[in-house]
């Protein structure tokens, strides 16, 4: 995995000025994404959409931190980076959300499907890791 520092040189992160409200929301959106993804069931048909959903839970509640520190990112990849260099995630943890993020590229660019399985696979990430987050961003308010 690259370095967050060279997303940052390569301008695939901005530098903006801290924005706890939009972190606020951010998180927010992300438990509310995940509540209503929680309350759905998975099949092989709604699989893909499913999984898009659980992704776009971890990429908010991250952001959410950056928005904080004071950052905008312009590439995912950036936002695992960010969240593996501030201990929000394990090494083991940003792999496995990179992988997931390389798997919503195939779904979003390739027009490829997901099984079930990896679908439920990451829902349970999901909600490991964003019950962790969660008390995280309330320490820092």
């Amino acid at each position: 995995m690259k370095s967050f520092d060279s997303f940052v040189r390569e301008g695939k992160v901005k530098a903006i000025s801290s924005d706890p409200a939009l972190a606020r929301s951010l998180m927010s959106q992300a438990e509310d994404r995940l509540a209503d993804l929680s309350g759905l069931h998975i099949t092989d048909r709604n699989a893909s959409f499913r999984f898009e959903q659980a992704y776009e839970c971890l990429r908010e509640a991250i952001q959410a931190f950056m928005a904080i520190d004071g950052y905008k990112p312009y590439s995912h990849e950036a936002v695992f980076a960010y969240a593996y260099m501030n201990k929000l995630l394990s090494e083991a943890e940003s792999m496995a959300a990179d992988r997931y993020r390389e798997i919503r590229n195939d779904i979003n660019y390739k027009g490829q499907k997901t099984a079930k399985e990896e679908a439920e696979e990451i829902l349970a990430f999901i909600k490991k890791a964003l019950s962790q987050l969660k008390g995280k961003f309330k320490s820092m308010q």
